[in-house]
């Protein structure tokens, strides 16, 4: 008999870069695949075509190391002296130049310590769990007029109409800002979050570096009028502060603000939306919900965990190590998979299941470590509102379109959903 050959194990697939695939779903098997092959694997990189009025510009990135496993997620999470943020930024896209790796490490998550823990020091005060409960009544005044302008409407977009709006009003609260103004915070976070999407720039570097400019003149405008008349909001706090015993300047205040605008409304819309999105397609657990309150709680950490807003980030090895004993080299890029670790079998009882009681749940779609999310505290307050208050209304809650998905392997984002509450039964 002859000798059987080795198995080929597949390389990853290098779809697992391409944004345009994401507009499909998040490709979940393949995610799987690895998972239950190890924790960390090489992935080859797609060429990205970006656009510019002098023509097509292609951005070669070099691969990297996928970490699919939570555990490893974690320690990789924790350890900062070897996998560093600020060496090449958190972002997935290899920075296209030293100015551009330059300005993009004035933005805090592209910090490392000493720097990182400094600035935010500035903010963190606000977002404490402490300081966001008296915000809870302005938060339900305002899902409470949502929920009531949503289910008296024929149909609405659940994007739009609701999950965007909500962390819009509350963040226009927050930053002092105009009510009025907060679709220009929905506008600029889609052409800088949605730059892969064909409909909010399709990879075109002139829209982004507009609606960067634009949101920029307008953090500064603010900052102008906050300096001339400050008030208790954040904006005034954030200008009034010292790191080392100075002010921001221009352009820490500029990304620090835009840092602010762009997390504080994308990942809860994102939540929002892709939430109820998953109660819709899994009618028992919305039920399930609807009939008893008291799993509110529980429910946001499970739908936190099933859409994971921020699908991953990236770091920079500093010196040779291992994750989870598989060797890195120094120089090596290393992308973090929360969405991926979110799914692991080996933490999660059944982790492909959507269970609204499920707990404990150590999920990490607000990673872990030095850079755990600054605005979990008002994300869940705004979760948790909202859901309260949409549960009496779920069974009614139906499609009347596909929803559409946002074309981008860093944010698992859903563009529209229209939707509509059908008539309630009579009585």
């Amino acid at each position: 008999m002859a000798d059987l050959a080795p198995a080929v194990v597949p390389a990853p697939s290098t779809a697992l870069t391409d944004p345009a695939r994401y507009a499909e779903g998040v490709p979940w098997d393949e995610l799987a695949r690895l998972r239950a092959l190890g924790p960390v694997h090489w992935v080859d990189e797609l060429e990205l075509v970006r656009h510019t009025a002098g023509g097509r510009v292609v951005h070669r990135n070099r691969g990297f190391w996928l970490v699919v496993g939570h555990q490893a997620v974690t320690e990789v999470s924790r350890a900062t002296a070897v996998f560093s943020s600020a060496a090449e930024g958190a972002f997935l896209a290899d920075p296209r130049s030293k100015a551009e790796l330059e300005r993009n490490r004035t933005l805090l998550i592209n910090m490392d310590a000493p720097e990182h823990a400094r600035m935010r020091k500035v903010v963190s005060v606000a977002f404490t769990p402490r300081a966001v409960r008296p915000l809870a009544q302005s938060v339900e005044q305002h899902a409470t007029d949502l929920v009531a302008r949503v289910t008296a409407a024929e149909t609405f977009d659940v994007v739009a109409d609701l999950a965007a709006d909500l962390p819009l009003l509350v963040l226009a609260d927050v930053l002092g800002m105009p009510r009025e103004d907060r679709r220009l915070l929905f506008d600029w976070s889609n052409a800088l979050v949605g730059f892969d999407d064909p409909e909010f720039g399709g990879g075109d570097i002139e829209t982004f570096q507009r609606a960067f400019g634009d949101a920029f003149r307008y953090a500064l405008e603010l900052a102008g009028e906050k300096r001339r008349r400050p008030g208790t909001d954040l904006v005034s706090r954030v200008l009034a502060a010292e790191v080392d015993g100075r002010r921001l300047s221009e352009r820490e205040f500029c990304m620090l603000w835009l840092l602010l605008v762009v997390a504080g409304n994308e990942t809860t819309r994102n939540l929002l939306s892709g939430g109820l999105l998953a109660l819709v397609e899994h009618p028992a657990e919305r039920a399930r919900l609807e009939a008893d309150p008291s799993l509110v709680p529980t429910a946001v950490e499970e739908l936190l965990r099933w859409v994971t807003p921020i699908m991953g980030f990236r770091r920079t090895v500093l010196r040779d190590a291992d994750i989870d004993g598989h060797p890195v080299a120094e120089g090596d890029k290393v992308v973090l998979s929360y969405i991926s670790a979110n799914r692991d079998d080996t933490v999660f009882t059944d982790a492909d299941r959507l269970d609204i009681g499920r707990d404990p749940n150590p999920h990490l779609a607000f990673g872990t470590g030095p850079h755990f999310c600054l605005g979990a505290a008002l994300a869940r307050l705004e979760a948790a509102t909202l859901l309260g208050l949409l549960r009496p209304h779920l069974a009614r809650l139906e499609l009347v379109a596909p929803p559409t998905r946002l074309a981008s392997n860093f944010m698992n984002a859903l563009k529209s959903m229209p939707a509509r509450f059908a008539p309630a039964p009579a009585s």
